[in-house]
């Protein structure tokens, strides 16, 4: 058996937003729901994008605008409804 440490994955923990910046944002503050948005950015561009065939019957994936601002816009509320719930309480 080997002896590694599965405890400190580091790579994880650069994937993960940092607990104030989610607080903040489910307070309103708009600088920190920026950074949720972008740190959510690449996924929701990959969901947005749809194929599209081209003359010739190829097939090609294209940004749907709409469908990226309709992303954001749900991230953005469901933000908003999130429950924090603290041990103080």
């Amino acid at each position: 058996m080997t002896d590694r440490s599965y405890e400190n994955k580091s790579w994880q923990r650069k994937k993960l937003l940092p607990y104030p910046v989610i607080i903040c944002a489910v307070k309103g503050d708009p600088i920190a729901m920026d950074k949720v948005i972008g740190h959510y950015n690449p996924y929701i561009a990959y969901l947005s994008k749809r194929n599209v065939r081209d003359e010739e019957g190829f097939f090609f994936r294209v940004p749907n605008p709409e469908i990226e601002a309709r992303l954001t816009s749900r991230l953005v509320c469901a933000v908003m409804q999130f429950k924090v719930i603290s041990e103080s309480n």
